[in-house]
């Protein structure tokens, strides 16, 4: 009847009720989790866009410095959002591009960011090397 041991006070909580505070705290943390989520890939792909405005701002500087007639190659390639300016020796090319930003894909924000890239490259004289070059021996001469 009676024993030396204590008694364990009677907890009003079951086991049943740790997987709804569970449930009530995933409710809870889930939104949070769910926004950062689509901020990071929203980013992301900002991040990825300027990398590739970078990348074309490069081929293109690239492409009127080595060209054998820069002036030409600079119309050719001048776009709405495409400057190209030839002057002192150097090309620079600037390249913009607005970027609409989205929240998983919806439109509702209604913002766009201005992505830009500025590359410059001096012009490279065109180098001829005669036909019979053979081995390591590359003698440039101007045209």
């Amino acid at each position: 009847m009676f024993s030396t041991r204590p008694r364990k006070p009677r907890s009003r909580r079951s086991g049943r009720d740790a997987t709804g505070q569970a449930a009530v705290e995933l409710a809870l943390v889930l939104p949070l989790l769910t926004i950062f989520a689509v901020v990071v890939v929203q980013f992301s792909v900002v991040a990825r866009d300027q990398l590739a405005l970078w990348q074309l701002a490069r081929e293109t500087t690239r492409d009127v410095a080595l060209a054998t007639d820069p002036f030409a190659e600079a119309e050719r390639r001048r776009s709405g959002d495409t400057t190209i300016s030839l002057a002192d020796g150097a090309v620079t090319v600037v390249v913009k591009r607005r970027t609409r930003l989205t929240l998983a894909g919806f439109d509702f924000l209604g913002r766009t960011v201005t992505l830009s890239a500025r590359v410059s490259m001096a012009l490279e004289p065109p180098v001829a090397f005669p036909a019979n070059v053979v081995g390591e021996q590359f003698p440039a001469r101007e045209p």
